[in-house]
């Protein structure tokens, strides 16, 4: 038996313990391996479903992703946390840099606020895309929560660069 057919078969078997909604659900969604997709297709053929309804679902599958809401946790992780702290990182190795090849605070403080203001604005609309779909309440607060630091952060380095550029 190959690798292959080991998979499907485990795969079928998974499959097998499922029920309808869920194999349909998963018939939408992209991204699976040529042995999973026609383990899935066997089973939901196997099932009842038509060739014809998978055939215009599989053809369907890119609106569908386009339509689909974000993920919450993607944006809390990786626009929240892991994007604060590459944006930290950028404005300072930019500031720093910066300094060690003689450029002026002026530079330094420009630099930052061009980072900062990226990863506002980046921010500010993916936050903006998921309120459009329907969160829990917590996960919206700390959505905000998240937003509205980088705003003060970038109020901040915008004060510090108007003292700088005009002191």
């Amino acid at each position: 038996m190959t690798d292959v057919e080991r998979l499907t078969g485990t795969a079928r078997q998974r499959y097998s313990e499922m029920d309808l909604a869920n194999l349909k659900e998963m018939w939408t969604a992209d991204g699976r391996a040529e042995w999973a997709e026609a383990a899935l297709r066997d089973e939901l053929l196997e099932r009842g479903v038509s060739e014809q309804d998978l055939d215009v679902i599989a053809r369907s599958r890119a609106e569908i992703a386009a339509n689909a809401p974000p993920s919450a946790r993607t944006t809390l992780w990786n626009y929240g946390v892991v994007g604060r702290i590459l944006t930290l990182a950028g404005m300072f190795a930019w500031f720093f840099i910066g300094h060690a090849f003689g450029a002026s605070d002026k530079v330094g403080v420009a630099g930052a606020l061009v980072v900062v203001g990226t990863y506002v604005y980046v921010l500010s609309r993916r936050t903006q895309k998921q309120k459009e779909h329907s969160t829990a309440t917590s996960t919206i607060f700390a959505m905000n929560w998240q937003l509205t630091e980088a705003w003060f952060l970038l109020i901040a380095i915008g004060i510090v660069a108007i003292a700088i550029f005009v002191g």
